[in-house]
């Protein structure tokens, strides 16, 4: 009876969740019908095999639960924080370009992908998503950053991810060289459809047993400015991760957390983060709140607001040539390349954009101008006093 009860719910909501999401890119990334309906979870095994880098490497969290995180390149350090339901593979594009000049590291937080959902303290073959409080996630992170031993580096963090980089911040400000921040959550806004549809009271138990692919590639949506940017093997990759062992009751904590901050706010004056930060935000930002962008901006003590028009939420996927492009300017102290309007890749110089300027209407007439035009002048007077000659000798 109860399984029945559950398949009727599980065709319920993935018929209402079809006039909202992409119900034929949800169906053709799950695995199978039970996986699609949300009734299945796919075992590590499976979901380790297929995203897994050749450079994955992993660590245990003092409470016992296997961290996984990409360590690769050289030079200054840079680390990056995803965001909910997300996981370091958003970070792809990014670390194939910064890792040409520093030292990446990317890591899975509990609960997100290979990281997957918390092990139980009193059987770690269980999972345990009732661990994942913001003081778990916060002990792993600062305790992963004293074991790879990192003394200064410039830190980066998306949506959620963001908000615990600037938490971060606030407490260890000596670590820090540069902070940036993509679309960060912190202020109060109005809370997605779908983040209510996880958590309401009720439905919050009820997703924690069945958990419709439907569920996430609407997040999804809202993650992307348009849905047809979404591409096909980046929301596979969503879902498959949010169907890992033990992920449908972290997703629904996952989204329980950022619920509340949205709905409460941060607790902390952004004023006392001393870090110089750059804040990066999509115009069309589905999730977030652009409205957020110039409030950081302002609350910050020291920071510069950078906006891409024709992006959402998760710009290191939708603009990840331009957004790593500012990254690295902040970084290394250069003029960022949106803001100058220089482009990026050096396809666009200064002497490209002073082409376009009126030199005559900004700075008057150029000093070879001014000497034609002197010259000219000289002429003139030399030629009317010529006439003047010429008709004093003329005979009366």
């Amino acid at each position: 009876m109860t399984r029945l009860l559950f398949a009727v719910l599980s065709i319920v909501t993935v018929l209402t969740l079809t006039a909202c999401t992409n119900i034929n890119g949800a169906s053709k990334s799950a695995t199978s019908l039970t996986s699609f309906l949300g009734f299945s979870e796919l075992p590590d095994w499976y979901v380790r095999s297929k995203y897994s880098y050749p450079d994955s490497k992993w660590i245990d969290n003092d409470f016992g639960s296997p961290i996984h995180y990409r360590d690769i390149g050289e030079g200054p350090v840079v680390v990056l924080l995803h965001g909910e339901i997300s996981s370091l593979h958003t970070w792809d594009k990014w670390i194939e370009t910064l890792s040409q000049d520093f030292r990446v590291i990317a890591i899975d937080l509990p609960g997100s992908g290979l990281t997957s959902a918390p092990h139980c303290l009193s059987d770690p073959a269980d999972t345990c998503a009732e661990n994942l409080t913001l003081h778990y996630i916060q002990h792993t992170f600062e305790y992963f950053i004293e074991d790879l031993k990192l003394d200064k580096f410039s830190l980066v963090g998306s949506s959620y991810g963001g908000y615990l980089s600037a938490l971060y911040a606030l407490d260890h400000p000596q670590k820090l060289d540069k902070l940036i921040l993509i679309s960060p959550l912190g202020y109060q806004q109005e809370v997605p459809w779908i983040l209510n549809y996880v958590t309401a009271s009720g439905m919050d138990v009820l997703n924690r047993y069945f958990q419709p692919a439907t569920v996430i590639s609407t997040i999804v949506d809202d993650f992307y400015s348009s849905s047809e940017n979404i591409k096909r093997v980046n929301l596979d990759r969503y879902i498959h991760l949010a169907q890992s062992d033990g992920a449908h009751a972290s997703n629904v904590y996952q989204l329980k957390r950022v619920r509340q901050l949205m709905e409460q706010g941060m607790l902390f004056d952004m004023s006392e983060v001393i870090t110089p930060t750059l804040v990066m935000w999509g115009k069309s930002d589905n999730w977030g709140s652009p409205e957020h962008a110039t409030r950081w901006e302002e609350a910050l003590s020291d920071a510069i607001l950078v906006k891409y028009p024709f992006s959402g939420h998760a710009l290191m996927e939708e603009s990840p040539t331009e957004s790593v492009a500012d990254a690295i300017a902040f970084i290394t102290d250069e003029p960022l390349p949106s803001i100058e309007g220089l482009g990026t890749g050096g396809t666009f110089t200064i002497n490209d954009a002073m082409q376009d300027f009126d030199k005559e209407a900004l700075f008057g007439p150029s000093s070879d101008e001014d000497a034609t035009d002197e010259a000219a002048t000289e002429d003139s007077h030399a030629d009317q006093e010529g006439e003047e000659t010429l008709m004093d000798d003329s005979p009366e």
